[in-house]
């Protein structure tokens, strides 16, 4: 037997040898055929030549002037009858609201970006049916449309979301080591700081005003928790509703379906463009798996009236039914076609630029992400970040790869002359290499003041001239930010100026959080060459808070777990105290344990003390943000 098996493993050596060299002769034919039908100044279709100036003076494109529409935003803050009894709020963002009139009163599907917006929606609605309502519930689809609660929150009001929609809510907007990144790139997304009007203003609705960030929340957690990962039926203010899971750009969001009115409320399943498997401002891996399984129980309702947050009111069975077809369809295609390059041997750049998706399915639907930016997050949820180049394993630092490359092509002059060049002559392919020259020459030296310029006007023409509204922020931001021209109160702003001021917690919001918000985010200051050989063990108890904590440094990591008693060195802590603590500003003390874990902790990506609370009073004070 033992023979037999080494022939036929030597057998299959063999054939394969003699295919691979024949599969390798006839390869090489035809990759230099390829080669040679390559377009090298290959192009994303969201990237167009043509331009049109929007009412606000924007320079966009066609496609980014209707997505208003697409997405069922408009341009006016209004509310409109779906049928008896449904009303869609829409207009204050890029999400619609909707309030359905129950037995037992109404029930409000998610509340606003912000209070204030809340308040306006809710004096509209009561405005358009000509009397007061009374809210009996609110559901939420998933946690960032629930800074509005406080305005809809009526005596007896019944707060619906899913078990998990608080946790992942502070995750991304409280106390949070990443909080600070994750809202700053939202504010570069989304041109948070950009002109409101003119060439570089955001030219629909997909993109926010200050307010988003800074205006007051009145948010507060479901009382009332949808199971993760199943689907059940409830009665809400008298109301029968399926709940299901509708994992889209969140994992807590849930979709609704009323039976009654054969109506179906989701998020981001069915929206006015391409599902965004990627936002460009960061996040967990939104898999399409998911929402593909997640998109099936909405195909099968065979429902009449479909309300995505995130889309137009949709009537009649066959209409929802093209809708929802076309939504995931998107989506699959994407998640298929990438597997597919995979599967050919192709990195996620390449993968990239090889996925075609039908221009039925493209063309004005691209107005919210790019499809070049799903493929690659894909490639990179299923196979990791190594596309199969061996260098990428062990590559160069930044800076000497630039200084290399920039040495090869002639010198920083030399390469100066090539980006001037480029910008001048215009394209998208001359557009795109000024970038990636320049950003060789600024690894080089930041401060160049050419290359600073000619990367400003290179990214603002990509920038005028995508469909994707995510790209468009990014672009005009990078612009913006190295003229000066993102402001706020006539202070100019950078994306890292901003990551520092949000990723900042003030010593009153330490107060209010709980004390594993605290220590967590202690947790990711340790710097391990500052607690190399390092050992350290304590235990910690914090007024208002049963439980005492054990912390341990060790391996230059900090190791927080709960302890049954206090160990022979222990603190007691107020909650003032902590939060100085925190922020680094806590009275020293040579014997004190924390003071000893305070010298391996690194706050240089923080705000000076007090800095944040500074801003925060000048602006409450001239009125310039919604106070909590």
């Amino acid at each position: 037997m033992k023979k037999h098996q080494g022939l036929t493993i030597a057998c299959v050596v063999a054939a394969l040898t003699l295919w691979t060299c024949s599969f390798a002769r006839a390869e090489g034919a035809s990759g230099e055929a390829r080669m040679a039908q390559v377009d090298p100044s290959w192009h994303s279709p969201s990237l167009t030549t043509e331009t049109v100036t929007g009412p606000n003076g924007a320079v966009t494109t066609r496609a980014a002037l209707l997505a208003n529409d697409k997405w069922g935003i408009g341009d006016t803050k209004r509310v409109e009858r779906v049928t008896d009894g449904v009303y869609a709020m829409r207009g204050w963002g890029i999400a619609s609201h909707f309030a359905i009139e129950a037995p037992d009163g109404w029930i409000i599907i998610d509340t606003g970006d912000f209070t204030r917006a809340a308040a306006e929606m809710r004096a509209k609605l009561e405005e358009t049916l000509g009397r007061k309502v009374k809210v009996a519930a609110i559901l939420l689809t998933h946690w960032h449309y629930g800074n509005g609660i406080g305005a809809w929150l009526d005596e007896g009001a019944e707060v619906w979301g899913h078990e998990h929609l608080d946790r992942n809510l502070r995750l991304s907007t409280g106390i949070s080591v990443l909080s600070g990144t994750y809202q700053a790139r939202a504010a570069a997304q989304f041109g948070v700081f950009h002109p409101q009007s003119g060439p570089d203003a955001f030219p629909n609705t997909l993109g926010f005003t200050p307010e988003k960030l800074l205006a007051g929340s009145s948010y507060q957690p479901p009382t009332r928790l949808f199971p993760d990962g199943r689907i059940v039926d409830v009665v809400v203010a008298g109301e029968p509703v399926q709940v299901a899971p509708n994992r889209s750009d969140a994992t807590d969001s849930v979709g609704f379906y009323f039976p009654r009115k054969r109506m179906l409320v989701t998020n981001f399943m069915v929206p006015g463009g391409i599902f965004n498997v990627y936002s460009l401002r960061g996040g967990s891996y939104r898999n399409p798996a998911v929402v593909i399984q997640d998109a099936r129980w909405i195909e099968s309702k065979n429902a009449e009236i479909l309300l995505d947050i995130h889309g137009p009111t949709v009537k009649g069975e066959d209409a929802v039914r093209d809708a929802a077809q076309r939504a995931v369809d998107q989506v699959q295609l994407i998640h298929d076609q990438t597997l597919r390059q995979i599967a050919h041997g192709l990195d996620a750049r390449q993968a990239a630029e090889q996925v075609y998706m039908p221009r039925n399915l493209r063309g004005d639907w691209e107005n919210y992400g790019q499809v070049e930016s799903h493929v690659r997050q894909v490639y990179n949820g299923v196979i990791g970040w190594f596309g199969g180049d061996v260098y990428d394993i062990n590559p160069l630092s930044e800076s000497e790869e630039a200084i290399r490359t920039v040495q090869l092509m002639g010198g920083p002059a030399a390469v100066q002359k090539a980006a001037a060049s480029a910008n001048a002559q215009g394209g998208f392919a001359n557009w795109r290499w000024t970038l990636r020259l320049t950003s060789l020459l600024l690894e080089l030296d930041p401060a160049d003041a050419e290359a600073l310029k000619l990367r400003a006007a290179a990214a603002r023409q990509l920038g005028q001239r995508t469909s994707s509204a995510n790209a468009r922020g990014w672009y005009l931001t990078e612009a913006l930010q190295i003229e000066g021209g993102m402001q706020f109160k006539g202070q100019p702003l950078t994306v890292d100026a901003i990551r520092r001021f949000l990723g900042t917690p003030t010593a009153p919001a330490l107060v209010a959080a709980s004390v594993d918000e605290n220590l967590q985010f202690v947790r990711y200051l340790v710097d391990p060459r500052k607690a190399e050989g390092l050992r350290q063990t304590f235990t910690l108890a914090v007024e208002g808070d049963s439980r005492i904590r054990r912390l341990e440094l060790r391996n230059g990591v900090l190791v927080i777990t709960d302890a049954d008693a206090a160990a022979p060195t222990h603190l007691a802590l107020t909650r003032e105290e902590l939060a100085a603590f925190v922020l680094g500003t806590r009275s020293p003390s040579d014997a004190d344990a924390l003071s000893q874990l305070d010298h391996v902790l690194d706050r240089s990506h923080l705000m000076p003390p007090g800095a944040v609370e500074s801003v925060l009073k000048g602006m409450k004070a001239s009125n310039d943000f919604e106070a909590p």
